[in-house]
């Protein structure tokens, strides 16, 4: 990390620091990224990094939850307003500030920054972020005893409440509407492929040729998490696209290259941010706001609804490292609730049973335990 002029010693020897701790090239980038805000704020207020104190980190959170994020600033100018809820999706839109999540990631990272500084003997004397820390002293959930249950502990100071994680599913009216707005077959194939298999945005960009496995419907990936290549399997239909795909626009399919190429005069490998195109075109002809992201709970919230599958099964093809985390698609939303609470309502009440005249009502109610009448 170069700043302001120079190469940053403190923030390369961190970044080193995860680099031997096989941290993946996008969380280094990322933990970069964050340093780099974290020194430009310091900076504006001739404070040397060595030197900043709790206020300064107090000063830095309020900043980030009153200060506009550049990049939701790059909308278009006849865009939806942010923080709005979509008429059709009933998703809200991005608020132009800093999420909650991305203001305690931040604080995560200047944790671990100023923990290695500490200890590398690089300037500072004490960390300057507050740690989360138990009563007794250690981490929160160190050495869990996975017989017991989670204890709930209060949040450290600056700290900011994040929501509770929903699923996203697209309902399967709207799957179909927003494939039939797709332009081309490349396009299918990627969200048959999204909507069957169940993986993320850029495991399916990722896929190269002799990933590919027709003959048992399935395709290796390469996990977000772990990195490691993983088998996941996929319908039919996907590979029907995909056939039809490869046979239209005929990319290069060198051994080992990539699937996935764009459709302009000169071609080259489609990334993350050419698909986000690909489906914003379709959100502004349906009116929508889908995500990349909502195909795979979609996927989740299929695999679940099939009786055939267990949680645990639906765990597997999504590659979670905990089953809580596939709970998350176990929820019912609240849309799918509606029609069943008018179903209640709307329902006859139904009389409560009596005991058979032909019976003695006093010898009944005496042999059922129940007080006299």
């Amino acid at each position: 990390m170069v700043f302001p002029d120079a190469e940053h010693r403190g923030a390369t020897s961190y970044l080193r620091e995860l680099a031997a701790s096989d941290c993946s090239p996008l969380t280094i980038r990322s933990y970069a990224f964050d340093l780099l805000r974290w020194f430009r704020f310091l900076h504006e207020r001739l404070i040397s990094w060595e030197r900043a104190e709790r206020v300064d980190v107090r000063a830095f959170v309020e900043y980030l939850r009153e200060t506009p994020n550049p990049q939701r600033l790059r909308r278009r100018p006849d865009g939806p307003l942010p923080g709005s809820v979509n008429a059709v999706t009933g998703k809200s839109e991005l608020t132009v500030k800093y999420a909650a999540r991305t203001i305690n990631h931040q604080l995560s990272v200047l944790f671990g920054f100023y923990d290695h500084a500490c200890a590398a003997n690089l300037g500072p004397l004490v960390n300057p972020v507050p740690a989360q820390r138990t009563r007794g002293g250690g981490r929160p959930y160190a050495h869990h005893n996975p017989m017991q249950d989670f204890v709930i502990h209060k949040r450290a100071n600056y700290r900011q409440k994040t929501p509770r994680p929903v699923w996203r599913g697209i309902p399967d009216e709207a799957a179909t509407t927003l494939f039939a707005a797709l332009r081309s077959h490349r396009d299918r194939a990627l969200v048959s492929f999204y909507l069957s298999s169940g993986v993320r945005a850029s495991e399916l960009l990722g896929l190269c040729h002799g990933d590919l496995d027709a003959g048992r419907y399935t395709i290796t990936v390469t996990s977000k998490g772990s990195r490691a290549r993983e088998v996941v399997p996929a319908s039919v239909d996907s590979f029907v696209w995909l056939a039809l795909y490869l046979a239209e626009q005929q990319p290069p399919m060198s051994p080992g290259g990539p699937v996935w190429w764009t459709r302009r005069s000169k071609s080259a490998p489609l990334n993350y941010h050419a698909m986000r195109a690909v489906l914003r075109r379709a959100n502004d002809a349906l009116g929508t706001n889908w995500s990349l992201h909502d195909f795979r709970h979609t996927a989740a919230a299929r695999l679940l609804a099939d009786p055939a599958f267990t949680l645990v099964d639906v765990q597997t093809v999504l590659r979670h490292a905990s089953v809580t985390t596939t709970q998350i698609y176990a929820q019912p939303r609240l849309e799918d609730l509606v029609g069943k609470v008018l179903e209640h309502y709307a329902r006859p009440p139904t009389s409560t049973p009596t005991i058979e005249p032909s019976y003695d009502a006093a010898a009944v109610r005496e042999l059922l335990g129940l007080p006299p009448s």
